[in-house]
């Protein structure tokens, strides 16, 4: 492990998990939801070995006995990029040349690397970071066969063979059941925006360095989106409205390979980040603008946030769901293929 690795992984036991338990409760409540309850299709139980709603806490239970492990929740690239340079960057695409300032030496950075590929070469995404994990993880579960029925990704993903941060975690914690619930975890991680940009400014942890204050309360930004948003969510939406919000948006998913959706997802929420959170604590003017800090959240800011969480986690377990569903079309040709029959994935008939 190098010295970069060595200085995330002391900053990463600091940090706070994704979601925190109230977080990944509803997601995984969501997702239980939506997966049937009956009929050949349902073997998540037995295969993850308890049900979803079992994994709210496995995350903290996790990096509370592999520390290590914490650096897979997080993105991570060489050079890291940040929300000023990713707009100036866009300013340049957009041929807004008299917006870009010719002092900046930043002026391409943004999400993945100089060309905006998320892929895991070290330069769009580390090899152990959060995109790169759920890359590994579903190349696990892939068949090889059932691949080609999926449309050629854009651009190379390149999954690591191994995560460096499991080589520490015993053989008997690395069977299917474990690489399934990291899996599960890291989707519902990739819906928490600042999971996606380590520093803004002078704001460095993602997030974890900012202060936001809330009724009389202070709290790191990160401690405020992963637990105490959550314990503010709405109620629950009905069954009959999470299965139409679902019927809705599970068709644009249909067909797609997986780890082309993460870097869909992966962008939307680095543009969240920027344009909905950091945005918004924003003060000053040019080279003047910077992060409040303590920052003093109204209740206008507030509810747009919540909104958003609450929008995020919906997402998360819908998403959940779809990919539950797609990996057991894998399993299927697995065994399929082991007894020597072939089997159509779903998406092609």
């Amino acid at each position: 492990m190098g010295l970069a690795q060595w200085a995330f992984l002391l900053l990463g036991t600091k940090l706070c998990q994704a979601w925190g338990p109230k977080g990944h409760e509803r997601i995984f409540h969501i997702a239980e939801v939506l997966l049937p309850e009956s009929g050949p299709k349902t073997p998540i139980k037995a295969w993850l070995k308890g049900s979803l709603h079992d994994l709210h806490t496995w995350e903290q239970e996790q990096t509370s006995k592999h520390p290590e492990t914490n650096v897979l929740h997080w993105h991570h690239q060489v050079p890291e990029w940040s929300c000023h340079a990713a707009a100036q960057s866009d300013a340049k695409d957009m041929g807004h040349w008299k917006n870009l300032d010719p002092t900046d030496h930043h002026n391409d950075g943004h999400l993945g690397d100089v060309a905006g590929h998320i892929q895991c070469d070290g330069h769009g995404a580390e090899s152990g970071s959060l995109f790169c994990a759920l890359a590994f993880f579903f190349d696990h579960f892939a068949h090889a066969e059932l691949l080609q029925n999926y449309p050629k990704p854009k651009e190379p993903i390149n999954a690591p063979a191994e995560l460096e941060a499991l080589k520490t975690v015993e053989v008997d914690e690395k069977m299917p059941h474990h690489y399934l619930r990291w899996m599960m975890i890291l989707l519902a991680d990739l819906h928490q925006p600042l999971h996606w940009l380590r520093n803004h400014g002078m704001v460095t942890g993602y997030g974890e360095s900012a202060k936001v204050k809330y009724e009389g309360q202070e709290y790191s930004l990160l401690d405020f989106w992963e637990n105490e948003i959550p314990k503010r969510f709405h109620p629950m939406p009905s069954t009959e409205h999470l299965k139409t919000l679902y019927s809705e948006r599970q068709p644009g998913w249909q067909g797609k390979l997986p780890t082309e959706m993460f870097r869909e997802w992966a962008k939307e929420h680095a543009d969240v980040v920027c344009n909905q959170v950091y945005a918004a604590m924003e003060v000053g003017e040019g080279q003047d603008r910077h992060v409040a800090s303590p920052y003093e959240l109204n209740e206008e800011i507030f509810q747009r946030w919540l909104e958003l969480a609450t929008e995020f986690s919906e997402l998360a377990g819908q998403r959940t769901a779809w990919l539950l569903m797609d990996l057991l079309e894998h399993r299927k040709h697995h065994f399929a293929h082991k007894i020597g029959k072939g089997r159509l994935h779903h998406r092609v008939l």
